[in-house]
């Protein structure tokens, strides 16, 4: 399922606050880290990003990207997770897409940050979209990766930390278990 992460910047004069990321204690019952902030090399710092389900692989603006088709699946799989309301999902939903407003968005930065203002927040461009497992019999996000193994291939679904997929121990791990039938 595609949840769509959007993003503010702080303004330039206020950048130099933020001098490593910031994150917030994060949900264990939800696989989003929430809104925090990042310093990038440019010096510029990123507010977000959000975790609000998507319309669509390609939905980067409200409804810019998005097909048909694709929408409606998403739809259909929102509502049911949304009605089973497992991790409690639908608070994620309700908290998410208020974050569309300014105002919300900022109330999840200002507890990071509390001395900065609303007015710090400028908009961005910066959009992303993340891929996020569902289990479809269950009606629940996936917390973590899976792994699927063949005889002829090993898949790793739901690596989305980058962290995560980095790790050379794990690199190791899945190049025995691709060497083993």
């Amino acid at each position: 399922m595609p949840f769509k992460g959007i993003y503010f910047k702080l303004r330039p004069e206020r950048a130099h606050l933020v001098h490593a990321n910031i994150y917030p204690v994060p949900d264990i019952n939800q696989p989003f880290l929430g809104v925090h902030l990042t310093r990038v090399a440019s010096g510029e710092v990123y507010a977000g990003p959000t975790a609000i389900p998507a319309l669509g692989r390609e939905n980067y603006g409200i409804f810019k990207g998005a097909q048909l088709g694709e929408s409606l699946r998403v739809g259909l799989e929102v509502s049911r997770m949304y009605w089973a309301n497992h991790q409690n999902f639908r608070k994620l939903v309700h908290s998410e897409f208020g974050k569309y407003r300014k105002k919300n968005f900022f109330s999840a930065v200002r507890k990071l940050m509390p001395e900065l203002t609303s007015d710090d927040l400028v908009p961005s461009d910066k959009v992303g979209i993340r891929p996020q497992l569902i289990n479809v019999r269950e009606k629940r996000l996936e917390m973590d990766y899976v792994i699927e193994k063949s005889p002829d291939s090993l898949h790793v679904l739901n690596a989305i930390s980058p962290a995560f997929t980095s790790s050379l121990a794990f690199a190791e791990w899945i190049v025995d278990q691709s060497q083993t039938a």
